[in-house]
C-alpha cells in the first residue's frame, strides 16, 4: 500500500477544497452574471412597454425594438407565445439566428403584440466569456498557490507535533511514560492513542511476565526429579544389562533434561554469546547416535556431513536442545529413509523425506524452535519442496571457525 506523510494527506485534501470552492464561486459568478443581463434587458423592455399609448400598432421605437401583432409572428414563434397572457416575458432564438426578449402587450380590438428587443449584440456576458475564463483560470491557479502555502504552513506545525511525538514513544521507556504523555498532550485524539498504546504494552508485559514466571517456576521444578531419574537409571544400567525399556527411558530422560533447557533459555530474554565453543562433529554424532535407535523403528537413518575439527561459538546445551528438536521433529513427521545432517561455519541443515501425508510437522513447535534459536544469536527457517522437507539455521560467522580454537 502507498504510504504518504501526513503533510502530504492534509495539504492535498486542503488543495482540493480550495480548488472545489473556486469553481463553486466562479459557477455562481456567472449565473449571477447572466441573471443580472436578463435583468437589465427585461427591464429595459418593459419600461418601454409602460410609455406605449394603449392600443397602439405604429408608433416610434427605439433601435432593436419591434411592436409586431401576434399573428404577424412566424409560426414557431406564435405557438411559443400564442398561449401567454398579457404581461408575460419569454426568451428566445428566432429562425434567423438572432437571440430575442419578447413582451405580450395588448393591441387594439382586445387583440394581443409583442414587443420584442433584439439583445443578439448586447450579450456582453457571452461575448465577454472567453476573457473571463482567462481571468478565472489565472484566479484558480493562485487559489490553489495561496491554499498551498497556507496549508503547508498550517500543516508544518502538526506534522512537527506528529514527528515528536512518535519520538517520544519510540524513547519510552515503560507504559508509564506513555501514560504520562497521554496526560501532557494537548490533542485529545493524540492523547487517546497514546493511552491505547500504554494500555496494549502494559497488557503484553504483563502476560511476558507470567510467562517468564511460569518458566521459571517450571525449569526449576524439573531440575530434581530428572536429578533423581538420571541417579535411578545409572543404577538400573549397572545392575542388569542394557535392555530395549532402559534405552527408551535413557532417550526419555534426555528428552525431558533438554525441555528443561529450553525452558530455561525461553524464561530468559538475553541472547546466549561468549565464547563457549562446541566441537560440532563429536556433539552431533552423539546426538544421532542417542536418537538412531527411535529413527531406526521408523525405517530412518542418519548421514552426517561436518568438516572433522569444525567448532561453533555456542553452548552446546543450547545448540543440543535445539538440534534436538529438529531432529526429532524429523523422525517423528517424516518418512522412511535418510534425514541428512550438513553442517557449516555458519549454517546447518537437517533434511528428511515427507511423510506419505505431506505432514512436515512442527505447527507451535516450529515458533518455539525459532525463539530458541534466537537465544543463541541464531535463525530458523523451514523450506518444504515435493522431495524433501529441510530446516535451515544459519548465523553470522563472527569467528573463523573450521579449525581447533
Amino acid at each position: 500500500m502507498l504510504r504518504r506523510s501526513l503533510r502530504q494527506v492534509l495539504v492535498r485534501r486542503w488543495m482540493l477544497f480550495g480548488a472545489l470552492l473556486s469553481l463553486l464561486f466562479a459557477g455562481v459568478t456567472l449565473l449571477l452574471l447572466f441573471v443580472l443581463e436578463d435583468s437589465f434587458i427585461d427591464r429595459r423592455l418593459q419600461t418601454l412597454a409602460a410609455t406605449l399609448p394603449a392600443g397602439a400598432q405604429a408608433v416610434p421605437l427605439p433601435v432593436h425594438f419591434q411592436l409586431i401583432p401576434l399573428a404577424h409572428l412566424p409560426a414557431r414563434e406564435q405557438q411559443r407565445l400564442g398561449d401567454q397572457a398579457v404581461g408575460t416575458m419569454a426568451e428566445f432564438r428566432r429562425d434567423d439566428g438572432r437571440y430575442a426578449h419578447a413582451l405580450v402587450v395588448p393591441a387594439e380590438n382586445g387583440t394581443r403584440a409583442v414587443l420584442l428587443y433584439d439583445v443578439t449584440g448586447e450579450l456582453t456576458v457571452t461575448a465577454g466569456l472567453p476573457t473571463g475564463l482567462a481571468y478565472a483560470a489565472a484566479v484558480f491557479t493562485l487559489t490553489l498557490l495561496c491554499a498551498w502555502l497556507l496549508a503547508s504552513a498550517f500543516v508544518g506545525g502538526a506534522e512537527r507535533h506528529a514527528r515528536r511525538l512518535v519520538a517520544q514513544v519510540r524513547a519510552a521507556p515503560d507504559p508509564a511514560s506513555l501514560e504520562s504523555l497521554a496526560r501532557d498532550e494537548p490533542v485529545s485524539e493524540f492523547a487517546e492513542v497514546l493511552q491505547l498504546h500504554a494500555e496494549v504494552w502494559r497488557g503484553r508485559h504483563e502476560v511476558v511476565e507470567r510467562e517468564r514466571e511460569t518458566l521459571a517456576f517450571l525449569a526449576h521444578e524439573l531440575r530434581t526429579p530428572l536429578q533423581s531419574a538420571r541417579t535411578s537409571l545409572a543404577l538400573l544400567e549397572e545392575a542388569e544389562a542394557a535392555s530395549p525399556a532402559l534405552q527408551r527411558l535413557q532417550r526419555a530422560l534426555s528428552r525431558l533434561e533438554r525441555a528443561g533447557n529450553a525452558i530455561l533459555w525461553l524464561s530468559s530474554e538475553t541472547t546466549l554469546t561468549g565464547r563457549q565453543y562446541t566441537h560440532v562433529a563429536s556433539a552431533l554424532r552423539q546426538l544421532t547416535d542417542e536418537l538412531q535407535p527411535l529413527a531406526a523403528l521408523r525405517m530412518q537413518s542418519f548421514r552426517i556431513s561436518v568438516p572433522p575439527v569444525l567448532q561453533w561459538d555456542a553452548p552446546w546445551e543450547a545448540v543440543e536442545t535445539l538440534l534436538a528438536n529438529l531432529l526429532l521433529n524429523a523422525i517423528q513427521h517424516g518418512g522412511a529413509g535418510v534425514i541428512v545432517v550438513e553442517a557449516e561455519a555458519s549454517r546447518v541443515e537437517i533434511r528428511n523425506p515427507p511423510a506419505a501425508s505431506d505432514a512436515p510437522g512442527f505447527g507451535l513447535g516450529l515458533s518455539i524452535a525459532q525463539r530458541l534459536a534466537r537465544r543463541i544469536g541464531w535463525q530458523l527457517e523451514m523450506h518444504t519442496a515435493a522431495e524433501w522437507v529441510c530446516c535451515e539455521l544459519h548465523w553470522p560467522d563472527r569467528h573463523p571457525t573450521g579449525q581447533d580454537q
